[in-house]
């Protein structure tokens, strides 16, 4: 049974190469795909994932806190990997807020996504 992913981020892009880069790997399966704080945690709850993929900084971030989000995604997903286009202190204290298993540099995506998702969100 394939690892079922919701990809979140704002820029269409980014999800589009995620969405491509995932379905390299047959032990993975894009569920579905959010632009907002509020469309991933409406796929969470419906969906239920075994990962999100998240961009810790999307358009309705100021309605969301951060705690709040982790709560309501580990309700129904396993794990979440965070994303973003910075990797300093302050990233990756949010990435922790969030309940993140890791921080991955989108600059970095290609090379280190589908590693931490078997590294840090095998299913047991």
């Amino acid at each position: 049974m394939p690892i079922k992913v919701v990809v979140a981020d704002d820029k269409a892009a980014v999800r589009l190469g995620i969405i491509q880069m995932l379905k390299t790997d047959t032990d993975l399966e894009v569920a579905g795909e959010a632009t907002t704080f509020a469309e991933t945690l409406e796929l969470v709850d419906s969906l239920k994932p075994d990962i999100v993929v998240l961009d810790l900084h999307m358009p309705d971030e100021r309605n969301y806190l951060p705690e709040s989000v982790r709560l309501q995604m580990l309700e129904h997903a396993g794990c979440i990997l965070a994303i973003s286009v910075w990797n300093d202190s302050e990233a990756k204290a949010l990435a922790e807020q969030f309940g993140a298993k890791a921080l991955i540099d989108k600059a970095h995506l290609f090379s280190e996504l589908i590693p931490a998702i078997k590294l840090f969100c095998a299913k047991s």
